[in-house]
């Protein structure tokens, strides 16, 4: 078995399935739970004991023998670990090609960072699981067990909701195939001193247990989307913004807790993994209430609701991005805009007005942004790369068609599908082609990327899974009629609309339909899969909530106008467009309306929530920020 070279694997679901191996003569390898680049994670049999375990492999030959001992020597002090919020290692050892293995409880449930890709968790949720967290640290640190790379990645939830702590001492093993031996994690949620270069101790953790906080309650880590140099020297050097700048409406205490957790200097930090669980659990009391305010005369709008008009319809989806909303006109340009104000902070021109086919919201590429550059494409056949502070082009890459496709990026490449019938992936700092992949029709529908695959959906019927790092096919999948929609992915699964009607559930690895759902009429929304249900539009007018195991109705909700924008769900609420002119707000768990919002036009753009705003267009020519709670938009 090889494996490659990087950061350990996290337990991540693929489903892929092999011919059986077993290790150790006893624990027989089952279904690959996930791959990193240090090894793999593998749901396993043990046939001695007859339970389901979990078995991680690292390769021997990768490091040193001093760190082979290592390996044996931290893993055997975690196993000594008895607490409910630590995985239990159960066994290790080196199989006969010279595999270090390490067997574990087989933890059901996700990760915290594929849960954050849901949504901002609520406040409460949040404040349990990392109480939790802190829990399990003191358990570890009391008996002298650091982690040192502490991380979402690194924190499974059990559906039952309890939060358990993975691969402590993998971290000390990876030390010892670099050269830096000190600077061992994830740069991300690293504390200032391994980054420069001191032992550290257990505030380290608690330095990283501030930033997965920081990152569950605001969606983002204390530093944003630098690039690895200006990130460590922000933390080194930064201060972070307090947390509540990002979500308003924090409890004071929680930016206290954090400006402390996220001290430089180690000794400023809460004494103990202890004392963070008691300041999580027990918050400290409001104080008596005052007087009650003097109402004022008049009420004034809320600063963060505007609208903006541009020179044409806006079709194009927003990208809300540290403070600032990028978005497409039909006018030709792309527009940054001040999240709060609404100020324009520079526009770019692209070579071709972004045209529309019919009145399809799939028409309008959207923005993404990644590492402070906005990548989208354009009815000029061009793909953009532009600095996302200045607008100014960093490349362009000529496809040979229009595009209609929104980019996704990942690992730094680009994915993004032509009017050509291509697929292309391009590096994502230069442009330049790493591979293309020829379907039978043209692609209006935007590409998804997990687990080294790249799901997209093509005007001929038919879905597509091709390898990430080639292109090569994996499978696909023949619907009834063309694919507009863009797929999701969620827990193995594709889902996916079609023009003839239908909702596809298709199986991740496979492509073998678990399930399908026709609805009145063509389907050009694309689905938003969340906590088990999957949302999307129809031409019928309707926007529909499946159950995602089954396909199952759990509501449905009559708009005034057919719907081809897309759903966004935050906070327990579906924000989604329609083209009887109106943004509608829908109880996510019964799909009762909360409240709609009247634009001037037919609305194709779909709708990004941030903040506590929802930021989408209109063929009214503008771009509207309303308060995701009300649907005010501040022209009051």
């Amino acid at each position: 078995m090889r494996v490659g070279t990087g950061e350990c694997a996290q337990f991540v679901e693929s489903g892929e399935l092999v011919a059986q191996r077993v290790i150790a003569g006893r624990y027989e390898l089952q279904q690959l739970l996930g791959r990193g680049g240090m090894g793999e994670v593998w749901a396993a049999r043990d046939g001695v004991m007859e339970r389901s375990v979990a078995v991680k492999l690292l390769q021997a030959h990768l490091g040193t023998a001093e760190g082979e001992e290592l390996f044996f020597r931290e893993a055997r002090t975690a196993g000594a670990l008895s607490h409910p919020g630590i995985v239990t290692v159960h066994d290790l050892g080196r199989d006969g090609d010279g595999t270090l293995y390490l067997v574990m409880e087989n933890v059901p449930g996700r990760n915290l960072g594929v849960v954050l890709q849901d949504g901002l968790p609520p406040i409460a949720d949040v404040l349990a699981w990392t109480a939790q967290a802190a829990d399990a640290l003191h358990a570890a640190h009391s008996v002298r067990i650091l982690h040192r790379d502490l991380k979402p990645a690194n924190l499974m939830l059990t559906p039952a909701r309890s939060v358990k702590i993975l691969d402590f001492g993998i971290a000390r093993y990876v030390s010892t195939l670099t050269v830096a031996s000190r600077v061992v994690g994830t740069v991300a949620y690293m504390p200032p001193e391994r980054l420069l270069g001191k032992v550290g101790d257990a505030r380290g953790d608690l330095y990283s247990l501030g930033c997965v906080l920081y990152e569950l309650l605001t969606g983002r880590t204390p530093f944003g989307g630098f690039d690895s140099p200006a990130l460590m020297y922000a933390h080194v050097h930064i201060p972070p913004a307090p947390p509540s700048s990002h979500r308003p409406g924090l409890p004071p205490h929680l930016d206290a807790l954090l400006a402390e957790l996220l001290a430089k200097e180690p000794g400023d930090r809460p004494a103990s993994a202890a004392d963070v669980r008691d300041r999580l659990s027990h918050p400290p009391a409001s104080p008596p209430p005052g007087p009650p305010p003097a109402r004022p005369a008049k009420a004034k709008p809320v600063p963060h609701l505007w609208t903006h008009t541009t020179g044409s319809k806006v079709r194009s989806t927003p990208a809300v991005v540290d403070g600032t909303v990028y978005i497409g006109s039909n006018d030709k340009n792309v527009y940054a805009l001040d999240a709060a104000t609404g100020t324009p902070r520079w526009t770019h021109t692209t070579g071709s007005a972004w045209k529309h086919l019919l009145s399809a919201a799939w028409a309008t590429s959207s923005p993404a942004v990644v590492d402070r550059t906005v990548y989208f494409g354009s009815n000029d056949k061009n793909v953009y790369a532009l600095d996302a502070a200045t607008g100014t082009p960093r490349w362009t890459h000529t496809t040979g068609g229009a595009i209609y496709s929104s980019p996704a990026v990942t690992d730094g490449t680009v994915y993004i599908g032509s009017k050509d019938g291509k697929v292309y992936a391009l590096d994502a700092a230069t442009g330049i082609p790493r591979w293309t992949h020829t379907t039978g029709g043209a692609i209006y529908s935007s590409p998804a990327v997990t687990d080294g695959t790249v799901y997209i959906g093509i005007n001929n019927g038919k879905v597509y899974a091709l390898d990430a790092a080639t292109g090569t096919p994996r499978w696909t999948h023949t619907t009834g009629h063309g694919v507009y929609s863009s797929p999701a992915i969620a827990d193995g699964t594709v889902y996916i609309g079609s023009t003839d009607k239908k909702v596809y559930a298709l199986d991740a690895a496979t492509g073998t339909p678990r399930w399908t759902h026709t609805t009145g009429n063509a389907i050009y929304s694309s689905p938003a899969v969340t906590d088990g249900t999957v949302y999307i539009g129809s031409v019928d007018d309707n926007v529909y909530a499946l159950d995602a195991a089954t396909g199952t109705p759990r509501w449905t909700h009559t708009t005034g106008g057919m719907v081809y924008a897309s759903p966004a769900v935050a906070d327990g609420t579906v924000y989604i467009g329609s083209l009887d002119r109106k943004v509608h707000a829908l109880d996510a768990a019964t799909g009762t309306p909360r409240w709609t919002h009247t634009t001037g036009n037919w609305i194709h753009s779909s709708p990004a929530v941030a903040d506590g705003t929802v930021y989408i267009g209109s063929d009214d020519h503008k771009v509207y920020a309303l308060d995701a709670a009300t649907g005010q938009d501040g022209a009051a």
